[in-house]
């Protein structure tokens, strides 16, 4: 008998197998695959891997300093190789250390039977039944394809296939316009291929604040990135020169457009096998699994965390439902609230993100105060020579509290951890503000993002009269000073 039995061996599994451990429960962990889940094998990890080196590429390439730059090429066999080393370490790096927590680990689909009971079925040899008091379902996502669409991982791939495909196509289709096609369109520019990406919503990245979203949009469009939006994708048709993707766009007109290579972008989906859903009565919500804001199924010791219970489907958010979900099973009362929950995206520019965008702040508050600070106006970018980005932040006007943050630029998704450490210790903008930063660092552009929410942004152009208002003796909001030149 274990105290606690999890199905999935990525963030929110093994997290969640590690904090029973350290908190001395009896602990089966059940993985199929490779330890670490989507994240580690085929998702957040690989991506980094070829983000980094088409971003190295590209930077030496544009280098006005580096001797005969423009003629460098990429060896996409070695970067796969590379990947795979990364991945690899990483891997057997847990391993260890799940191991080293005395956590038992069973091999092979797992499988709930019941409150209480797991099967695990082996890629070889008989099943094993097994009992605990309790169960943490983590089984993670799968790539969401369209019923149209038959992804055949040469021609047309999802990322399972494109982050082991040892060549890079001249010209690409990605459809979808999220976070994932995002990351893989800057993948691919800088790997030199043509981009041209359908997305049926009205923008890229529609969850993002507006102002990020539009700045993205531009750095793709400068890199020769076409768009397609409001674009209904209808059929594939494999040619003798590539691959042919026909779409509906806004107005109903049809459309065709031949690639090299298609990459299926169009979100996830829980992955629900092995969980008899209908025969064990476990409630559902749309197409994931329904829990209360302890985690916690309808049914009696029974979890679920991660990509099974819908929201962002992000790693960090996995191990943190994880961490309370333990916690929990052993008599606490946490949640996880998810305006804490930073948004990383690894694009053209990097994207960092938590809390409310200017949008839905201004939907849901009364006043509200709007600092920016351009990358423009930072020493550190300008060295970087890296200059496209933004820091803004979106605060309370009466009480300063921090509702949002909103990084795009280079090193952003380290950047954000500041905010995310500021909301949770329910620091104020001035407290933001106040913070001394090291010069010159791009840290700097979050702190004066919080100088300017108060008006007093030192780097940047005085603003102009019209630019500002005031009640009450405060200074309650300014529009565009982002865009101003920098002296």
């Amino acid at each position: 008998m274990h105290d606690l039995a999890i199905i999935g061996g990525g963030p929110g599994g093994y997290v969640a197998a590690i904090k029973g451990a350290q908190r001395g429960l009896k602990v089966l962990l059940v993985e199929k695959d490779a330890l670490g889940g989507t994240c580690l094998n085929r998702g957040c990890v690989p991506t980094k891997s070829f983000v980094y080196d088409a971003k190295l590429l590209q930077a030496a390439r544009t280098s006005p300093v580096l001797r005969g730059a423009a003629a460098l090429t990429i060896d996409p066999v070695q970067m796969v190789a590379r990947k795979r080393k990364v991945v690899k370490t990483l891997v057997e790096g847990l391993g260890k250390i799940i191991r080293s927590h005395g956590i038992d680990i069973a091999r092979g689909k797992g499988q709930l039977t019941a409150p209480g009971q797991v099967r695990v079925h082996p890629h070889e040899g008989p099943a094993k039944a097994y009992q605990a008091r309790h169960i943490i379902l983590a089984s993670g996502s799968k790539p969401a394809v369209p019923a149209f669409i038959d992804v055949d991982g040469q021609f047309v791939q999802t990322t399972d296939e494109a982050l082991e495909a040892e060549d890079v196509p001249a010209n690409l289709i990605i459809i979808g316009g999220g976070v994932i096609g995002m990351e893989m369109a800057g993948i691919y520019l800088n790997l030199g291929a043509t981009v041209t990406i359908v997305e049926m919503l009205p923008d890229i990245l529609l969850t993002e604040d507006q102002e990020i979203r539009e700045m993205m949009r531009r750095l793709l469009a400068q890199r020769g990135a076409a768009f397609y939006l409001q674009a209904q994708a209808k059929e594939l048709t494999r040619r003798k020169d590539g691959v042919e993707l026909t779409f509906a766009d806004a107005s109903g007109a049809v459309h065709a457009l031949r690639s090299d290579r298609i990459l299926v972008a169009t979100g996830r989906a829980p992955v629900l096998e092995g969980i008899a859903v209908k025969k064990l009565g476990l409630k559902m919500e749309g197409p994931y699994l329904k829990v209360n804001s302890r985690l916690q199924t309808n049914l009696p010791g029974i979890y679920a965390v991660g990509d099974l219970v819908g929201g962002r489907m992000l790693a960090h958010k996995a191990a943190a439902e994880a961490e309370a979900a333990v916690d929990n099973i052993l008599g606490a009362n946490r949640g996880v609230r998810p305006e804490k929950i930073p948004r990383c995206i690894w694009g053209l520019a990097e994207i960092g993100a938590v809390g409310l965008t200017e949008e839905e702040a201004r939907a849901t508050r009364h006043q509200i105060k709007v600092g920016r600070f351009p990358f423009t106006g930072s020493a550190a970018a300008r060295a970087m020579g890296n200059i496209d980005g933004l820091a803004k932040i979106v605060g309370d006007a009466e009480t300063g509290e921090i509702l949002g943050v909103h990084i795009i630029g280079a090193h952003a998704t380290d950047l954000i951890g500041d905010a995310v450490t500021t909301m949770t210790m329910e620091s104020a903008v001035e407290d933001l503000a106040a913070a001394i930063k090291p010069h010159p660092t791009l840290s700097e552009t979050l702190m004066e993002a919080a100088l300017d929410w108060s008006g007093l942004a030192i780097h940047t152009l005085k603003k102009r009269a019209d630019n500002i208002r005031y009640t009450t003796g405060r200074f309650i909001g300014e529009r565009n000073i982002a865009r101003d030149e920098q002296a």
